[in-house]
């Protein structure tokens, strides 16, 4: 097919494609929902691309490397997950005969710490089409997002032996005694099978397909704005089990993400001395809706996503920034029922990226570093993202 040629500025405005990816938002999943991770990408997807300054109808296609840091797990008020104290009556009916009826003795556990690490290595595959004629005076744009997904976990659960509350007497007979921390010992023995378990199930190494992200977008350019609006579908192909910690699937479930992209060049003349010369700024909100996982019978809540970001491009070379927040709007909900605290997720995050435009290409790279911070019932991520982007 016979593609339509636009003009457009020097340097890295002649990346057209780019721009229809950036708006589009295909990128990595992340990783309040269950397992205090949502199907939105810790990582921002505005990087150098928003300053394209045409749209190329036709093919195009993305291989995104990504590198993930998970090195925290914190709760409803941003701590550390840890494990669970807990006070545990003791069966001491049978033991002493029916002299101490249970629940007379107390084992009273201690909160444990877990230290946590994920290392994860993430291959986007994405290829698209962007329609050449126009639709209400915008072209319309289809893309597949297929990740491949390798991930290692530790995780470290440490806690300490309980104590009998209270203190049996000196008095008490030997026997009693005797029977008392019995009972004891077998009961802080299940804790630590438990805790031994739940570590065994959680230090793992999987590798494999994880849930496709199929998206529809209509996009308008006219003069220095564009908008972008669409919706994406992400289906669980991934791989799954429900028994295992670390899986490159989220679920058997599927969550539906409408959303809005807007960009704007401040001054598309990249070779003017002026400081806003080659600046776009661009901004997006999107809103995820999930269905209930039929392996766990959980549904994480709604939620929603925000991203800003700036670009300065000088040349065939692009810097720039972006800020993001994914908050969870609405309960958890396990078995019909509303968590108590509603487990919401939320996470900010933050991050410089450079671009560079291979010379004569309508090709280009994109690389991204991005922080979590202010994270509540969430995984709190580091990570580096190159991405390849190609027009055909």
């Amino acid at each position: 097919m016979k593609k339509t040629v636009h003009r457009s500025a020097p340097g890295l405005g002649k990346f057209k494609v780019a721009s229809c990816l950036a708006l589009i938002a295909v990128g990595m999943n992340a990783q309040a929902a269950e397992s205090s991770k949502l199907r939105q990408s810790p990582v921002g997807a505005f990087g150098g691309e928003i300053a394209a300054s045409a749209d190329n109808p036709g093919l195009f296609g993305t291989a995104s490397l990504s590198y993930l840091n998970i090195y925290k797990v914190v709760d409803g008020n941003g701590d550390a997950l840890g494990v669970a104290g807990r006070a545990v009556p003791l069966a001491t009916g049978t033991p002493t005969g029916g002299a101490i009826p249970n629940g007379t003795y107390t084992l009273n556990v201690p909160v444990g710490t877990i230290d946590f690490n994920q290392k994860q290595t993430q291959l986007n595959l994405v290829g698209g089409y962007l329609s050449e004629g126009l639709y209400g005076d915008g072209h319309l744009a289809f893309a597949i997002n297929v990740p491949l997904i390798k991930q290692s976990r530790s995780f470290v659960a440490v806690q300490a032996a309980g104590t009998v509350s209270p203190t049996p007497p000196a008095a008490l007979p030997a026997p009693a005694r005797g029977a008392i921390a019995a009972v004891a010992a077998a009961t802080n023995a299940a804790v630590q099978a438990g805790i031994a378990a739940m570590a065994a199930s959680q230090n793992a190494e999987v590798s494999g397909i994880g849930d496709t992200e199929l998206s529809m977008v209509w996009i308008r350019h006219k003069d220095r704005l564009k908008v972008a609006a669409g919706v994406s579908l992400f289906v669980p192909t991934g791989v799954y089990d429900k028994d295992r910690g670390p899986n490159p699937g989220f679920g058997n479930f599927y969550t539906l993400r409408p959303g809005v992209a807007v960009t704007y060049a401040l001054n598309p003349n990249h070779t003017d001395a002026a400081w806003d010369a080659g600046v776009t700024v661009a901004g997006r909100l999107s809103f995820g809706i999930n269905t209930t996982n039929k392996e766990t019978d959980y549904r994480s809540g709604n939620f929603l996503y925000g991203e800003i970001g700036i670009v300065k491009v000088m040349g065939d070379w692009a810097f720039g920034s972006n800020l993001l927040l994914t908050q969870q709007v609405t309960d958890d909900i396990r078995a019909v029922t509303p968590l108590a605290d509603g487990n919401r997720y939320r996470s900010y995050g933050i991050g410089p990226f450079l671009s560079y435009k291979l010379p004569g290409k309508d090709a280009g790279f994109n690389l991204q570093y991005s922080d979590n911070f202010g994270a509540r019932n969430a995984i709190v991520v580091q990570s580096l993202q190159l991405r390849f982007v190609k027009a055909w």
